[in-house]
Formats: structure tokens, sequence, C-alpha cells
């Protein structure tokens, strides 16, 4: 099958760029063939299986909002007609059904979302006036697309789209893949504490690891955090290292290439993180916590097993928030039976993430899910919005997850 991917990637390595690179390398490595739409390009794409056609658009990414605009870019970039068309977000939900209607061939949709709050904060339309680009994207991916063919990495996230919306969605399991990491063996050192992911919004947890640290210290435990990534929020973290005195104690690391990701956590004693790099962790046995999302407090959901099966999120009715300084103190006194056993337990819990089930999965999503319905009124209604739009000069801007202000 020919798959087409559209995400507006902000052209560093995050967790749905690491997503596209490896749903790529096991569809090209099934037969498939792969093209990619990125809004822009840089270092993250050198993962990326060289048998991929990948197309940076730059700022003709933004024509791919509006349906005649749409067809013009697939017409200047050849792009022929795909089976199906995987989005990574809300609004590149709305691009893929575009583009699917334009293909006229019953195309399939699998609407990804991979960020928490997404209903409620990113793209709430309670408050918004209806020619608002919100309210366009939200209300196709409503509508037009079927309920198995929404996709969520999270149980948090489905609830919430029942919750605001009453509409479902269906689970997928991120696949996770060993393979990729250059061969590494588990020494854990007592007290070494690493984390591996963005330092911006979402994992405010990196803010308010700063304190825990201190915390663990004061309890009398000889801690060391290591922290690799980067991000807007490393410089207010350096400010906050130096003014603890904490220097000694906390590492930045800065970013790490993507395969040498096991080898940061050979030594490592707990995993303090979110997102794919704490299912990596977990298939390399290393034991974790996982802070609250957006969470400034040190707020923790406990380790990775606690979590539903094949989320990386939370249900609603998951056991009250711990405090993130408690659970890798509760870690550091296991003895090295229970360390063993903790180890073990967060290998199995990530199983459903392996690459061949994940990947099989996602497989029975394709063959079962629907077509998207056609709506080519609310397609040119854009275009009478975008006018709209531009004589009150409005500007959504919440979060940088919106669709362009206007056609080129």
């Amino acid at each position: 099958m020919n798959f087409l991917l559209i995400y507006p990637s902000p052209g560093v390595l995050g967790g749905i760029e690491t997503l596209i690179a490896r749903l790529s390398r096991w569809l090209i490595g099934n037969g498939h063939r792969v093209t990619l739409l990125a809004e822009k390009g840089g270092q993250w794409t050198t993962i990326l299986p060289e048998e991929v056609r990948c197309v940076v658009l730059e700022r003709r990414f933004r024509e791919l909002h509006y349906y005649f605009h749409a067809k013009r870019v697939l017409k200047d970039f050849i792009i022929g007609p795909p089976d199906v068309i995987k989005s990574f977000d809300i609004p590149s939900s709305w691009i893929a059904c575009q583009l699917a209607t334009l293909a006229g061939n019953n195309c399939k949709v699998l609407a990804g979302i991979y960020n928490p709050c997404v209903f409620k904060w990113y793209y709430s339309t309670k408050s918004l006036p209806f020619w608002d680009d919100k309210v366009f994207c939200v209300k196709n991916f409503l509508e037009n697309i079927p309920a198995n063919a929404r996709i969520f990495c999270s149980v948090d996230q489905i609830e919430e789209l029942e919750e605001v919306h009453h509409h479902k969605g269906v689970l997928w399991p991120l696949p996770i893949d060993s393979v990729e990491f250059d061969p590494a063996v588990r020494r854990p050192r007592p007290g070494k504490i690493v984390s591996i992911g963005r330092l911006s919004p979402m994992k405010e947890y990196n803010l308010s690891m700063i304190d825990v640290v201190s915390s663990l210290i004061q309890r009398g435990h000889n801690v060391r955090w290591s922290v690799y990534g980067d991000g807007e929020y490393a410089s207010a973290m350096r400010a906050r290292i130096k003014e603890r005195k904490l220097e000694s104690v906390i590492s930045m690391e800065g970013t790490i290439p993507y395969r040498l990701l096991w080898k940061a956590l050979e030594d490592a004693y707990v995993f303090v993180g979110t997102g794919t790099s704490s299912l990596e962790a977990a298939l390399f046995r290393v034991p974790s916590v996982i802070p609250v999302a957006y969470d400034q407090d040190g707020l923790s959901y406990g380790p990775i097993y606690r979590l539903p099966p094949g989320s990386i999120g939370p249900s609603k009715n998951r056991p009250e928030f711990s405090k993130t300084a408690d659970e890798i103190e509760r870690i550091l006194k296991l003895s090295p039976t229970e360390y063993r056993t903790e180890s073990e337990l967060v290998f199995q819990y990530v199983q459903d993430h392996v690459m061949a089930r994940s990947m099989g999965r996602f497989m029975e999503l394709v063959t079962q899910c629907g077509s998207v319905t056609p709506s080519r009124s609310l397609y040119l209604a854009n275009y009478i919005s975008w006018f709209l739009r531009k004589a009150i000069k409005r500007r959504s801007n919440a979060g940088g997850n919106h669709h362009p202000e206007e056609p080129v």
C-alpha cells in the first residue's frame, strides 16, 4: 500500500518525529511505500529510512490547509493518490481529510492524537467564534473521521474526547523497537536518576525535579540526576540549579543521538520521564517514575506499570497522585531482589508496545477503519472564514497548535 504521512514538525527530534521514523521503517520493511509531507526538516529527518520520500514544504505547507491550494501542492510535487493517510495532530487530520477527498479512491485516514488536553485546552471550542480555524479542525475531526479511525496513545485522551464531545476513539500502543539502539548492558548505579526528552512545555517536571533532588538529599539519599535534552526551559533550569547550589549533583547533558539512548541508561537506577522515552527505558528494564504533564509541583502517576495496558497516560479512574520524590525514594529503598522484580514489572508492562505487536494492531486498524466523509462545503467555508479572520485580524495562536492564517 501507498502510505502518506503528514505532520507540521517544528524541525527537532521529539516523540512524534521518532514515531514517524519507526512507523516508516516498519512499513518500508514490509513492502509498503511511504511519503512524508513535513513543514520543516532538519537533523531529525536523518533517522528516516532512505526509502521514504520526504517532502519538506516549508512555507508551502500552509497551502495544505486550503482545498484548492492543497490540490496544487500535490500536482507541483507529483504526489500520487495514497491508499492510507496518517496524521499526527488535529490540524494535520484536517489536511488528511482534504487530501483523501482529492484522491477520490476511498483513501483511508488514520487520525492520531499524541498529546493530552487537546480538547479541553489546545482545541477547546466553547468560547470560539464560528470562523475560528480551530472550530473547523475539530468539527472535521468529529464529523468526518470514523470513530475507529481516531487513534490515541493514551486512555485519558479518549476519556477526554468522550467527556467534552461525546465521541469515541481507539487506543493504539505506541511502537518501540530495541534494534534502534546501540548495544548496552545494564549496570544500575544506586542513586543515579536519568531523564531524557524535550525541556519544553508539557515537560515542566524538569523544573520541579530540581526541588525533588534537593528533597531527596535532605532525606539522606546520595542521588545524582542526569538530564538529556534541550529546549526553552534549559536556561531557567540552569539558574535554579545554581541557586540551589546543586551543580555537583545535577548535570545537564544536552541532546544525545537517538541510537545512544540505551547507553545513557546503562547505569540509571531510576528513570523519570514521559512519552516514548519512558517506554524505551522500561524495555531496557529501568524502573520508572511517570511525572504528571504540565505539573510543576512534583506530582507523579507512580511507576509505568500502574498505567492502563497499552497507554502512556492514566485513566481518570487512576489512584490519587503521588509525590515524585516519594516514588523515587521507594525505588531507592528496594532490596536487590525487590529491585529486580521492579525491573521485570516495567519490562512486562511494555510488551504491548513492542514493534511486532504494536504494528500488527496498526494494520488491523487500517483494515477495519471506515473511509472519511468528504465535506467539500466545509473545506470551501474555510476560504470564507479566512476572509473573516483577516478582516477582524484575529490571531489564534494557543500553544502554537493552529492552522495557518492565510493561503498563499
